[in-house]
């Protein structure tokens, strides 16, 4: 990427995930990408088909946005299973009839054969063994099962003429890439699936605009403060040149792109 302010940092990963729960804001700002991408994954979902029945894995469940969706289409929601590392946002899940699960990707497995359909959703971006991942899911998938992935590409935002927004996103983009996070993969989507031998490969990208003072600049807003004090103490940007972002955010004459998205979707292989 050249001298882009998205290229990648040249220190070593440091940590794990950072988008955790704890921070105050995290339920809202899940609620807001949800109702941000949501009309993609539906899109992604629909594009290998789902029916009556069938056996449905969200990964990543976030705020329940899409484990719900499919308890509605499947018709049952005892056939919907919604796994998180961190599972207190779904207990409403739960006495709805999703089975929600405390899970790792990364170490905790299901039987064979056990879904039709997996959706995940901004996960593998974060997890720098997304490529085992890949081969992980695909033995929970039924014979003509389909995995969706759905990931951020962050590309839009670096050429942005309004320079305290350029700034904070590259900076978000530099903290978060730290810990493992890599949105030039997304990038590449639907290549990994096509490595991983998955079939009827397919992909669809949104790359929104929007203006400040709205829903998508409030989930800007979030991300920005949940990672604020990483980003200072980085030296990446002081508090004031975020302080500058945010009140272009808030700012209802402002407009620019947001973080694209990218769904990629496949057979078992």
């Amino acid at each position: 990427m050249g001298d882009s302010p998205f290229a990648k940092s040249p220190m070593a990963v440091d940590e794990g995930y950072i988008l955790t729960k704890d921070f105050a804001g995290e339920h809202e700002r899940l609620l807001l990408l949800e109702g941000h991408v949501d009309a993609l994954s539906v899109e992604a979902i629909e594009a290998v088909g789902i029916a009556p029945g069938a056996r449905c894995l969200e990964i990543g469940a976030g705020a329940g946005s899409i484990a719900r969706w499919f308890a509605e289409r499947v018709g049952d929601p005892r056939l919907v299973t919604a796994i998180d590392l961190d599972t207190r946002l779904l207990e409403p899940l739960a006495a709805e009839g999703i089975e929600v699960v405390r899970h790792d990707v990364l170490i905790d497995d299901f039987p064979t054969e056990s879904f039709d359909i997996v959706h995940a959703r901004a996960v593998l971006e974060h997890i720098p063994a997304r490529e085992e991942v890949l081969d992980r899911i695909a033995a929970w998938l039924a014979p003509n099962g389909a995995l969706v992935l759905v990931d951020c590409a962050s590309y839009p935002i670096y050429s942005s003429h309004h320079e305290p927004f350029a700034k904070a996103m590259a900076a978000w983009v530099d903290v978060i890439g730290r810990t493992g996070t890599d949105y030039d993969w997304t990038r590449t989507f639907p290549e990994p699936l096509q490595r991983h031998g998955y079939r009827d490969v397919g992909a669809a990208a949104i790359a929104p605009v929007f203006r400040g003072d709205t829903p998508t600049a409030r989930l800007w807003t979030l991300t920005l403060e949940t990672l604020r004090s990483r980003i200072v103490e980085a030296q990446l940007l002081t508090d004031d040149e975020i302080d500058e972002a945010q009140a272009l955010l808030a700012n209802p004459d402002f407009w620019d792109f947001s973080a694209g998205w990218v769904a990629a979707w496949g057979r078992r292989p």
